[in-house]
């Protein structure tokens, strides 16, 4: 059974509420085939404040132990750097509870033992009352 660690950019850990670059927090969980689990909040100065093109290391270094990266907004530079450094990275809006589950439908772990594949799908997935993810949105 595959286990992914995640993190979500979330002031409140409840609703992904910030973007990659101004998040001053992220809920981590372990996802798995069947279940989540909250781990932690991990805490962090904001890398911008608004636009930015650099200085994604600790960012990385804070999310080293993860697999995927839910975040509102993120740019493209900050997409590529995490992207290149082996994370996953979603847009997403909605509460992480609702999310979650919806990782879990859609078998989001289950093949977390091997190579995790971009299929460069585009297309926002409705999870019911407004909440949506991206299967890879960047």
């Amino acid at each position: 059974m595959g286990k992914l660690r995640v993190a979500f950019a979330s002031s409140n850990n409840a609703y992904i509420d910030e973007h990659f670059g101004s998040a001053q927090y992220f809920q981590i969980y372990d996802i798995d085939e069947e279940e989540a689990t909250y781990v932690e909040e991990r805490r962090i100065n904001p890398l911008c404040k608004g636009h930015c093109e650099g200085g994604f290391d600790a960012a990385y270094e804070l999310l080293i132990d993860t697999d995927a990266i839910f975040v509102l907004r993120i740019g493209e530079s900050a997409a590529g750097y995490m992207i290149q450094h082996g994370k996953r990275v979603f847009e997403a809006h909605g509460f992480i509870e609702n999310i979650v589950k919806e990782l879990i439908a859609d078998g989001f772990a289950k093949d977390s033992d091997k190579t995790l594949v971009n299929d460069d799908s585009q297309d926002p997935v409705n999870t019911g009352e407004g909440q949506v993810y991206r299967k890879e949105a960047v």
